[in-house]
């Protein structure tokens, strides 16, 4: 079942838990998958994850049955990623209705949008029904804006009424710095523009998708019943296991 599908399951109260992966190798999509998420975030704004490197991934959360969501440097990557087997684009910085329109145009076929046809491995390569193809894409593409701003906040209720966007995510950490607060993610303008980010996905029936920065955000967002997390960064969570590890096995105080 699509991760888009699982989201649109109102009834069921089950969250779904993602991460970001960074480290641009098939077998960090792998550990997280055996590691139990639901899905993940292959991130190419902030990386070098190359357009072979991105395939790999993507083929390795196939064969591991994970769902793969791409956060995009650039629009034009949407369609490559999605023909190589993306199941939804993350769009960063939307700032506007227009950019929110923009980004499904490029994510979905006619009607909705304009994303160019090929035969790609979504239909055999041409061996399955192409009609048939478009319509599963249509309904397992997620588009997600990724509000990150003080524009975007403004905006955050005109992005959420357009047709096509599935996912408000909060970008918490750029919104502290364009408030002047930098890396003060709870800080209380940040969580008020967060807020409203939330509203507004729920006021037109869209997913909020919130990255939790500490145990009591996580239990917070609980309660509002959230059902969507990013839970941070693979390279962080490595670093800070390894971290751990090591301390475990430190002698203490020069001790033998």
């Amino acid at each position: 079942m699509s991760l888009k599908v699982r989201l649109q399951q109102k009834a069921s109260s089950h969250p779904l838990y993602g991460l970001f992966c960074s480290t641009p190798a098939a077998l960090s999509v792998e550990l997280i998958a055996a590691a139990g998420y639901d899905f993940l975030l292959i991130d190419l704004e902030h990386t070098l994850i190359g357009p072979d490197q991105l395939a790999s991934m993507l083929l390795a959360a196939r064969a591991a049955a994970i769902t793969a969501l791409v956060r995009v440097a650039a629009p034009h990557q949407a369609a490559q990623a999605l023909d190589a087997g993306a199941e939804g684009i993350v769009f960063p910085r939307i700032r506007s209705e227009q950019a929110a329109r923009d980004a499904v145009r490029l994510c979905h076929f006619a009607p909705l949008g304009e994303r160019g046809l090929n035969a790609t491995w979504h239909s055999g390569y041409g061996r399955d029904d192409l009609v048939s193809a478009l319509e599963a894409a249509r309904e397992r593409t997620l588009v997600v804006a990724m509000i990150e701003d003080t524009e975007g906040i403004d905006q955050a209720d005109a992005i959420a009424a357009v047709d096509g966007v599935d996912v408000l995510l909060e970008g918490a950490a750029d919104l502290s710095q364009c408030l002047g607060v930098p890396w003060q993610t709870r800080h209380p303008e940040v969580r008020a523009a967060v807020s409203r980010i939330r509203t507004a996905a729920l006021q037109h029936g869209k997913t909020f998708c919130a990255l939790p920065r500490a145990p009591e955000d996580c239990e917070a967002w609980h309660r509002d019943q959230v059902r969507m997390f990013i839970l941070g960064d693979d390279r962080g969570i490595s670093r800070r296991a390894m971290a751990a590890h090591l301390t475990r096995h430190q002698m203490k105080d020069g001790g033998q």
